[in-house]
């Protein structure tokens, strides 16, 4: 017989699992073998061990290899190329940096690399350079329509010398930035990895059993603009049977598979069998196809548009340094590089040679596969319906389990009431103490104050919430009257976890393999105890033996719980940079922390019962916490945005010197005024900026009586949602903008059809990013345009129609387009007589000698010198801003 301890009120549990109580109606006294507080020193010493190694295999990089041999990827030569463009500074789409001097690189490059192919003579190389011109409508965040004309795009393929296949792999990157920012990562770095992978299968002396089509595109940050044109004009689209995009949110690190399919499953098998240092999750392409990540790839395009299956590969380490001036080629680490170019040619090859790229699976197949790593060191994967059944049968083994146990007389479904009780209090303590805080965060001018160091958000919300679950747990454990408690509250883990995962198998969720793990493991511990028992290692079970088979068993536990929250406080707390001022961050980073506490708590909440009084760690854990609030509010810790060379962690804002002029319906000039247009990214928003008449010389736009939803502002984006008007600066200043280009826009003619209303216009001027906001008056509704087939009820009906309109290799002389408008109540007015649409058409000098002003000169000086200087005055921290900008205009008028 083994008996289970619980201090001087002991419960006996034989082999079997049966139990029986010695004294029911004495209330349970914690003992001298109860764990204490040398017990909590270790399990957090074991947790901090694990997440130290955790963190540590997360960073770990290969060795850089040289470029002596053309057998393997060289991080050294790939690093050649990635310093060129680089070095170029920014390169919008239709810049000379893209369209003559990086366009120029890359096709150096390739007229090297031909010339190696044709010289060996297995393979055969072809190149193209593209250049298209089409509209497309897209639904990101906010949906909008694209056009573009004359976008570059380098494509070469390279395949066995007979000629193509007919089976094409591709792959993709884009070598346009936004403007303000060199684009290492973001994407010049997946460029310089193809083009060391074609030099490579360039060199092979054995043919190639298919194509690889590889893309250079240079209109990716026009949003997706380039991929379109390729995949819905270029000849050799029809021969592609898969492709890989790679992409950038961040700078260096380890690359992370987040998306695969749709369909193709093969694919995503050959990724995880040979990748050599896979990085990959369904639960990261479950977050981003969720629509929270503000950023979008080529993936959707080829997807959408191609209906072709892919993989999406991404950089997102540092998203700190994403779409600014810091996104440099030395920020990229050593081994970051090789890391992915290994992964990249592994993957290549193996898709080559794999007989389902002739013969792919059906597109329209579900996501058949559970996968994810192990830190890095390999891939766990299994179909979707063999993750269905396991899920299910963990579920109704844990359910039977307890049944079982209620049957035997080892606890009263009263006694589990009760224990779920106490989780469910912790649970709500833990919600109000994450209230608590976000408000005492608002109300001491805190808000984002983890963004410059994201371990605050364990010390300001993980921190408190652990103290009031266990200060609610110790409470109940002080005055306890359940039998065997520590086991009813384990057992009520093993029932939460198996409620949850019963709930996401429901749903569909893949992701539910995070939390299948955390019920299967966690069965161990019974089954080890059970085992000591059956093979005379322990005659009794003691709250020690307890503890340390607890510890054991939780291991592997504490591991995917340290690699999930290293990921996720790494990810989303730069993403909350630039998440827009529509949400409060502290509601997404709060709910975070109570996740991370809640499963802590969760884990360890049965060994409060068989611990001594816990009063003293508690007011340990509570005198950290107040001082870490001392500290966040009388010293710089606290302060959102901080400079270095090394980590800037910096506000991002838009400011546009602009000129704006506003025409009545008879065509008179109702309005003429010049100002810097600035928005910030963050929610700290535009009224934190510091004290300046540059930044703070005027209140919010006055949207008052405007029908335009972007209240006649020049947005370069359309996703306004994100940074509404009303968040925005419009500060007059004394000069007017010089246009190169001024805006002409005039309409050609006005036709009546039944109750529709066609107009024509033509647009001449503007520079290569030009915007509309098409916003139809007095009971019009938008039926159709010239732009794309636009499917209203598809698109959704807005107040303000969004067309985004670029230019690349060459300028159109004139934009020639027509808008047809349904009247809502029968019969068309006299379109004469009053007013049935506004048209606001801007354009933004993004690039070059245009760009700048005298005026965002001096604030571009000014921010990079007083960011520097942050201990000169109070406040001064607010200064660190990096700063998107360039001369705009905008022109409105009513017709």
């Amino acid at each position: 017989m083994i008996r289970r301890r619980g201090g001087p009120n002991e419960s006996r549990a034989e082999p079997n699992g049966q139990a029986y109580h010695d004294d029911d109606d004495q209330r349970t006294k914690r003992g001298r073998e109860s764990i204490g507080f040398r017990h909590w020193i270790y399990f957090v010493l074991t947790v901090a061990i694990v997440y130290a190694g955790v963190v540590a295999l997360h960073r770990k990089m290969p060795e850089v290899r040289d470029s002596s041999s053309f057998d393997e990827f060289s991080e050294q030569r790939a690093r050649v190329l990635l310093k060129q463009l680089t070095a170029l500074g920014p390169r919008p789409s239709g810049s000379a940096n893209l369209e003559e001097k990086a366009f120029g690189m890359i096709q150096d490059r390739i007229e090297k690399v031909a010339s190696v192919v044709e010289e060996i003579g297995v393979n055969r190389l072809e190149a193209d350079v593209q250049r298209p011109s089409g509209c497309f409508d897209l639904k990101f965040l906010s949906s909008f329509t694209l056009c573009y004309h004359k976008i570059t795009n380098i494509v070469v393929r390279i395949g066995p010398k007979k000629g193509p296949s007919g089976n094409s792999l591709l792959l993709n990157c884009h070598f346009d930035t936004m403007p303000d920012t060199p684009g290492a990562t973001d994407d010049a770095v997946a460029c310089t990895i193809l083009m060391d992978v074609l030099e490579v299968l360039s060199h092979s002396k054995t043919e190639l059993k298919n194509d690889v089509v590889f893309l250079f595109n240079g209109a990716e940050e026009n949003f997706l603009q380039a991929a379109h044109g390729f995949i819905n004009q270029h000849p050799w689209r029809h021969d592609i049977r898969a492709f890989i995009n790679l992409e950038g949110t961040g700078s260096g690190g380890r690359e992370i598979l987040f998306q695969a399919g749709p369909g193709n499953s093969w694919l995503l098998q050959t990724y995880l069998e040979n990748a050599p240092h896979p990085f990959c999750s369904v639960l990261a392409q479950e977050i981003f196809q969720s629509g929270i990540i503000p950023s979008d790839t080529d993936f959707r395009i080829f997807r959408d548009y191609g209906r072709i299956s892919g993989l999406d590969i991404a950089y997102t380490k540092n998203g700190w340094f994403y779409h600014t001036e810091f996104d440099e080629e030395w920020r990229i680490e050593p081994g970051a590089i090789q890391r992915a170019g290994e992964n990249v040619l592994a993957v290549v090859r193996a898709i080559l040679a794999s007989p389902y790229l002739e013969k792919p699976a059906t597109f329209d197949e579900e996501n058949r596969w559970v996968f994810y790593d192990v830190v890095g060191l390999f891939t766990v994967y299994y179909s979707v319906n063999v993750g269905k059944l396991l899920n299910y049968v963990a579920c109704f083994a844990t359910y039977l389990l307890v049944f079982l146990r209620i049957r035997k007389g080892v606890y009263s479904v009263g006694d589990l009431t009760s224990a779920f009780k106490h989780h469910i209090v912790a649970l709500l303590a833990m919600a109000v103490t994450m209230l608590l805080i976000i408000a005492f965060v608002v109300q001491f001018d805190l808000v984002m104050c983890w963004y410059k160091m994201p371990e605050i958000v364990g010390a300001l919300y993980v921190l408190p919430m652990l103290i009031a679950g266990a200060i609610v747990h110790s409470h109940y454990a002080d005055n306890n009257r359940i039998r065997n408690v520590e086991m009813v509250q384990y057992d009520t883990i093993l029932i939460s976890f198996a409620s949850i995962l019963f709930l996401m198998t429901f749903y569909n969720l893949s992701s539910a393999f995070y939390v299948l793990n955390n019920l299967i493991l966690p069965v161990f511990k019974d089954i080890i105890i059970w085992g000591f028992g059956v093979f005379g290692i322990i005659r009794r079970v003691t709250p020690r033996l307890l503890f340390f088979t607890q510890l054991f068993c939780f291991l592997p536990t504490f591991v995917f719980a340290a690699y999930a929250i290293s990921q996720c406080v790494d990810f989303f707390v730069p993403v909350m940079g630039r998440l827009g001022n529509a949400i409060n961050p502290e509601f997404i980073m709060g709910p975070i922390g109570l996740v991370i506490a809640s499963s802590f708590i969760l884990f360890v909440n049965n060994l409060f019962y068989i611990s001594r009084r816990m009063n003293y760690i508690i007011r340990v854990l509570f005198a950290v916490f107040a001082l870490f609030i001392l500290v966040l509010i009388t010293t710089k810790v606290g302060n959102p945005y901080e400079y270095s060379d090394e980590n800037p962690r910096l506000r991002r804002i838009i400011a546009l010197h602009a000129n704006r002029t506003i025409y009545d319906f008879d065509g008179h000039l109702s309005q003429k005024d010049n100002a810097l247009f600035i928005h910030s990214l963050d929610y700290r928003g535009a009224s934190d900026l510091p004290s300046h008449s540059f930044l703070q010389g005027s209140s919010a736009p006055n949207c008052t009586g405007v029908a335009d939803e972007y209240c006649r502002m020049p947005y370069y984006t359309a996703i306004h949602e994100l940074f509404p008007p009303e968040q925005s600066l419009w500060v007059p200043v004394p000069s007017p903008v010089t246009l190169p280009f001024p805006i002409d826009l005039k309409l050609v003619s006005r036709q009546v059809i039944g109750n529709n209303l066609n107009l024509t216009f033509e647009i001449r001027g503007g520079y290569d990013k030009m915007s509309l906001h098409v916003t139809p008056l007095n009971n019009y509704d938008l039926l159709s345009w010239s732009f794309t087939d636009i499917d209203i009820e598809e698109f959704g009906r807005r107040q303000t129609y969004f067309v985004f309109m670029t230019y690349g290799h060459e300028a159109p002389e004139v934009r020639r387009f027509w808008i047809l408008l349904e009247h809502r109540n029968g019969a068309a007015p006299d379109p004469e007589k009053q007013e049935n649409l506004e048209l606001s058409v801007a354009t933004h000098y993004a690039h070059g000698e245009h760009q700048d002003t005298e005026t965002l000169r001096q604030l571009r000086a000014m921010i990079a010198s007083r960011r520097q200087t942050p201990e000169q005055a109070v406040g001064w921290w607010r200064w660190g801003i990096t700063m998107v900008g360039g001369r705009s205009e905008i022109v409105v008028k009513l017709f």
